[in-house]
């Protein structure tokens, strides 16, 4: 019975030999398994299949672009000051388009040191508007069969320009050379006289030509026969303060 016992426990230590070399083998299948190339070709088949289904499917991955910009708004929101009751009608709208030129200039000093000059496009528009509220009692004539009726209005006039911004552009600005060191500290130049003197070139053109105020006139009574007429009446006659009597 010893010598079986000790027959065993001599046994163990070849059993425990195999045990090793078959571990041994696995692990060595497992590192085969996941060598470098066959890595590299497993990556290389799932690259085509992806590769493959985006053609078929028209999907295209979207990889962001680390140097893109962004804008970020930290505005406050706008804060309601007044409101204000409109009675203006807006008749009819012109749209122009003006050069400014301006030079600043000291009188003893060289354009070179001190100086700057601007060229500004200025896009926008002037609409000739109808005050409805200026209407006094005795505007508003109706006959006794209510089938006429005489409306006299006050003469059109021009609105104040609007400039659109996002048309508008400086064309070129010249600079001095103390305007420029300014510039570098802090010193901007300002471009709300650009603003304003477009907007005075655009009124004035407006006034000048006539067109839109014109354009006022036959918009609005064109409005008024057509909203009196679903009323009922039948003749509409629409006068203005500087027409002839």
């Amino acid at each position: 019975m010893s010598d079986e016992s000790g027959s065993a426990l001599r046994d163990t230590p070849g059993s425990t030999e195999q045990d090793d070399s078959g571990a041994t083998r696995r692990i060595r299948a497992v590192r085969s398994r996941l060598s470098p190339v066959r890595l590299i070709a497993y990556l290389v088949l799932v690259l085509l299949v992806i590769s493959g289904l985006a053609f078929v499917t028209g999907w295209r991955p979207s990889i962001p672009n680390p140097f893109e910009e962004r804008t970020i708004d930290r505005s406050s929101p706008a804060v309601l000051r007044s409101l204000e009751d409109l009675s203006e009608y807006h008749a009819a709208s012109a749209h122009f388009e003006v050069v400014v030129d301006l030079e600043e200039d000291s009188r003893w000093i060289p354009d070179a040191l001190r100086g700057e000059r601007t060229l500004f496009v200025g896009v926008g528009t002037v609409d000739s508007v109808i005050d409805f509220g200026k209407l006094g009692d005795g505007a508003v004539t109706v006959s006794a069969d209510r089938r006429s009726v005489t409306i006299q209005l006050p003469a059109p006039t021009i609105s104040e320009p609007r400039l659109d911004l996002a048309k508008s552009y400086v064309v070129a600005r010249q600079r001095g050379v103390l305007n420029r060191v300014g510039g570098l500290f802090g010193g901007q130049s300002n471009d709300s006289e650009l603003y304003q003197t477009a907007s005075a070139k655009m009124a004035d053109a407006a006034n000048a030509d006539g067109q839109v105020l014109a354009l006022a006139k036959t918009n609005t009574t064109a409005m008024l026969r057509g909203l009196l007429g679903a009323l009922g009446f039948t003749d509409v006659k629409v006068t203005y303060a500087e027409d002839p009597k």
